[in-house]
């Protein structure tokens, strides 16, 4: 892996702000609106009878926007960092764009390029087995 600082060049886009400002429209959606009543159920679930990996994300987004973290993460965890995390590039866009700063990039190598894909399925599998237990 090799990290290094970059300049933004100006044809690059900005996926911190792109991706921030969708969190928070999400929050902004599941603190004004109420959108839990009009919220379809699980497709998959009532098909299967078990949760499907993003089951409780509506939720999640709505415990967010009312400050309520935790349960936010109890109802699911995945979701609920991603959201957060989000919001975090956001700001950290924002800062850069603003300040003219560069970036962090990050290079990586097949190999750990494999190691991330693993990393990531196990993480979404672990997920889904938490969900599968909760509910």
């Amino acid at each position: 892996m090799r990290l290094y600082l970059k300049k933004k060049s100006s044809n690059q886009i900005e996926f911190g702000i792109i991706y921030g400002g969708i969190a928070l429209v999400m929050l902004g959606a599941g603190r004004l609106l109420p959108i839990l009543s009009f919220a379809p159920d699980c497709v998959f679930k009532g098909l299967t009878g078990i949760p499907c990996p993003a089951c409780g994300s509506t939720r999640s987004v709505v415990h967010v926007a009312h400050g309520d973290i935790l349960s936010a993460f109890a109802m699911n965890p995945l979701t609920t960092l991603c959201l957060l995390s989000a919001i975090v590039y956001f700001i950290a866009s924002l800062v850069s764009v603003a300040y003219d700063l560069p970036r962090i990039n990050v290079i990586l190598a097949d190999k750990e390029k494999n190691v991330m894909r693993a990393g990531v399925a196990m993480i979404l599998l672990a997920q889904w087995a938490y969900l599968i237990i909760r509910f």
